[in-house]
């Protein structure tokens, strides 16, 4: 199979204007996933090789392919199957690594509540890869 190359430093839409191609190579996100953590199945994801359950509210995402480094960002948004959707994500005290990404959620509200698995958590990863 032969496999062909587009070299364009611009993308023209016919109506909406042009973007330089490097907006898009370094604006795109690299990985996403759509856990359901209260069984750590993979719905949907991209990048991702596995989800490792290190305990309750506390999860770890194996990238397929590393990071260039470890400055690369992250959002998210979570929902608990009812009313209680506000959650946050965070790695305080975590050690942020080019191959995976450690994480904990709680509710944003009650942090005194500790971690906690949700029925949805979704997250997508930003930044250059290896």
């Amino acid at each position: 199979m032969a496999y062909g190359k587009i070299v364009a430093d611009q993308i023209q839409h016919s109506s909406e204007g042009t973007v330089d191609t490097q907006y898009v190579v370094r604006g795109g996100a690299k990985a996403y996933q759509h856990l359901q953590q209260t069984t750590n199945t993979i719905q949907k994801s991209l990048n991702l090789s596995s989800s490792t359950d290190n305990g309750l509210g506390d999860f770890t995402a194996n990238f397929t392919t590393s990071w260039s480094d470890v400055y690369y960002m992250f959002s998210h948004g979570n929902d608990d199957d009812g009313y209680n959707d506000a959650a946050v994500y965070h790695q305080k005290g975590l050690t942020w690594a080019t191959g995976s990404f450690r994480y904990r959620s709680a509710y944003a509200w009650n942090a005194s509540a500790g971690f906690t698995d949700f029925g949805m958590a979704c997250i997508v990863w930003h930044g250059d890869l290896a």
